[in-house]
């Protein structure tokens, strides 16, 4: 059995070089700044002429002079055509965020279960449409997934977008008491009849990880009882890989914060 997620998502990285994938590191940051910084984008505004000097001041290694249908208004009109040529960044960009979007909506199909599990599998498709519904258009970037374990109460971060407004940082969970008590077991007993199918075809990479014990200890466990489980029914096993900070969706989650799936 193949997994179509996992292979396109290694496909993304394997067939590009490491200069390439330094240079869509410096574009994702590029791009954040755009959308999430108000005064990253007042200071390339009023720097009309060397915005290059604005970058350079963020540590980020991008000319936005090569880069103009990415962000300058009246070029914008040419992303995504092939009047965009002239910038083969932003095209760089543009396809590689092309590629992402395809699997985020491959994780979203591999998440179905309606042979494993048929009543969560209906369940999980009303929560779907619903979602396309009432989100519209942003509804596209969920995955919807199969399973999530919190490790701490709360989150120390404090987002203002977030929107699982989540309380504040109280502490992390004694993940070996937990795993010992019962996680291990209730993943055996019950990740396995319903998600293990699914979830091991998964994978993102990390934006904030390995921060605490409590997450190696947890992902530890956790490759442990799916190896166990894969003796039963054996799979091709995915590399762990690390994107140049990219997130797209995982059935699995850990603390708000999105992980590399094991498998």
């Amino acid at each position: 059995m193949t997994h179509a997620a996992a292979e396109h998502y290694r496909q993304i990285f394997d067939r590009r070089t490491p200069e390439q994938l330094r240079t869509l590191s410096h574009l994702k940051r590029f791009m954040e700044r755009l959308v999430g910084d108000e005064e990253f984008r007042r200071a390339l505004a009023e720097a009309i002429a060397t915005p290059r000097a604005v970058t350079e001041r963020y540590g980020i290694n991008v000319d936005p002079m090569e880069v103009l249908p990415l962000w300058r208004g009246g070029y914008q009109q040419y992303r995504f055509k092939p009047e965009s040529a002239p910038w083969p960044l932003a095209v760089m960009w543009d396809e590689y965020l092309r590629e992402m979007m395809r699997h985020r909506d491959l994780l979203r199909d591999e998440g179905e279960m309606s042979t494993i599990n048929p009543r969560f599998h209906a369940w999980r498709e009303r929560q779907i449409r619903r979602c396309n519904d009432q989100l519209g258009v942003s509804a596209a970037s969920l995955t919807h997934p199969i399973i999530a374990f919190e490790l701490s109460e709360g989150c120390s971060v404090g987002c203002w977008f977030c929107g699982l407004s989540a309380d504040r940082f109280t502490g992390y969970y004694d993940i070996a008491k937990s795993m010992q008590r019962f996680g291990g077991a209730w993943l055996v007993s019950r990740a396995k009849c319903l998600v293990l199918q699914s979830a091991r075809a998964s994978a993102t990479g990390p934006q904030i990880l390995w921060t605490t014990h409590t997450t190696i200890a947890f992902c530890s466990t956790t490759i442990r009882l799916r190896a166990r489980y894969r003796k039963q029914q054996p799979q091709p096993h995915s590399r762990i890989r690390h994107s140049p900070g990219t997130c797209s969706g995982s059935s699995i989650y850990i603390a708000r914060r999105r992980i590399v799936s094991p498998c």
